[in-house]
C-alpha cells in the first residue's frame, strides 16, 4: 500500500474536532452534578422558611456572589488544567481572590463593630458544627462529574487538578447550600463556607495523581 493512499484511508472517517471540547466537556460534568447536588438538597433541605423575603437582603446575595466568585476561578483553573501543557495563569486568582478579600475586610469590620464577648457567637452562628460537612456533602456528585470530566481530558497536574475540581464542587455546593442556610453574619460565611469549600479541594488533592492518572 503506497503511503498517500494510506493517508487518505486513516483521514476519511474523520470528524470535526469541538472547538472548545475541555469546557464543554467540564459544562456538562457541572451542569449533571448541578442538578444530582440540587436535587439531593432540595429533598434533604428544601428552601428556607423566608427565602422569598430573603431574597431582598445583603446576606443571601452575599453569599451566592462569593460561592459563584470561587466556583468560576475553580472552574477555570479546571480548564486550564485540563490539557498536558496547562498551567494555572493569573486568571483563577484574579476570579477567586478579590471576593473572598472583600469578604475578610467585611468581616473584621463586622467584629470591630461588636462587643469581645459577643464575636465568638457571631463566628460560630448555630450551624458551624454542620455548615461545612454539608457543604462537603453536597459537593460529591459535582465533585465525582468534574473528576470524570478531567479523567476523559489530559491534566499532567494533577494534584492541582484535582483540588481545582473538588474547589469547583465545593463552591457549587456552596451556593446551593445558601438556599437553605439562614446564616446571616459575614464572619460565619468566610469561615465556614469557606471550610466547606476547602473540604472537597483537599480530598481532591490527595486522590488526584491517583484518579486523574493517564
Amino acid at each position: 500500500m503506497q503511503t498517500t493512499n494510506l493517508i487518505d484511508r486513516l483521514a476519511r472517517d474523520l470528524r470535526p474536532t469541538p472547538q472548545h471540547p475541555v469546557w464543554q466537556g467540564l459544562g456538562v460534568a457541572l451542569l449533571i452534578g448541578s442538578v444530582v447536588a440540587l436535587s439531593v438538597a432540595w429533598v434533604s433541605f428544601g428552601l428556607r422558611k423566608d427565602f422569598t423575603s430573603a431574597l431582598l437582603t445583603f446576606s443571601l446575595w452575599m453569599k451566592w456572589l462569593y460561592a459563584i466568585g470561587v466556583s468560576a476561578a475553580a472552574f477555570s483553573l479546571c480548564a486550564r488544567l485540563a490539557r498536558p501543557e496547562g498551567a494555572p495563569g493569573a486568571l483563577p486568582l484574579i476570579l477567586g481572590v478579590p471576593p473572598f478579600l472583600v469578604l475578610v475586610a467585611i468581616a473584621l469590620i463586622e467584629l470591630a463593630g461588636i462587643p469581645e464577648g459577643e464575636r465568638r457567637g457571631l463566628w460560630l452562628g448555630q450551624t458551624a458544627l454542620t455548615c461545612p460537612w454539608i457543604i462537603a456533602a453536597l459537593a460529591i456528585p459535582i465533585f465525582v462529574a468534574a473528576l470524570s470530566a478531567l479523567r476523559r481530558l489530559a491534566p499532567t497536574r494533577q494534584r492541582l487538578g484535582g483540588f481545582s475540581a473538588g474547589c469547583l464542587a465545593g463552591g457549587v455546593a456552596a451556593a446551593l447550600y445558601a438556599l437553605h442556610c439562614n446564616e446571616s453574619a459575614v464572619t460565619f460565611v468566610v469561615s465556614w463556607y469557606t471550610a466547606g469549600i476547602l473540604l472537597p479541594g483537599l480530598v481532591g488533592m490527595l486522590i488526584g495523581p491517583r484518579v486523574l492518572r493517564w
